[in-house]
């Protein structure tokens, strides 16, 4: 499976109901988490200027979470909320070795210009 960071920013009526009804939100969403067979390492919340919101989860495939995070978006409760994927340490070395095999065969605009 492939590991993704969640961040996002709730809106201030979700606070408000958060006041009016303190809830313990990881456990209210597992129905959601179960359906997209999504496991989930982290669900934090956070004190950033910009999210208060994190959570770090592995699935299947970049269309399964994005799905997902349109049903949140979509629940108006949030101003803000976005997904990335995260790579383990070995997988970028991976990565990078694939890059570093492949990078003969690109010819940057730079190095064409200079050619001229």
């Amino acid at each position: 499976m492939k590991k993704y960071i969640l961040l996002g920013k709730t809106t201030s009526e979700n606070t408000a109901a958060m006041l009016n009804k303190p809830q313990d939100r990881r456990e209210i969403v597992q129905p959601l988490i179960d359906a997209f067979k999504v496991e989930m390492s982290e669900f934090l919340w956070i004190t950033h200027p910009d999210y208060n919101f994190l959570a770090v989860i592995a699935g299947k495939d970049d269309d399964e979470i994005q799905s997902a995070c349109n049903i949140l978006y979509a629940s108006g409760a949030w101003t803000s909320f976005s997904w990335f994927r995260a790579f383990e340490s070995n997988e970028m070395k991976d990565i990078f070795e694939d890059s570093s095999k492949k990078m003969a065969s690109y010819i940057s605009s730079i190095q064409v210009a200079e050619k001229k």
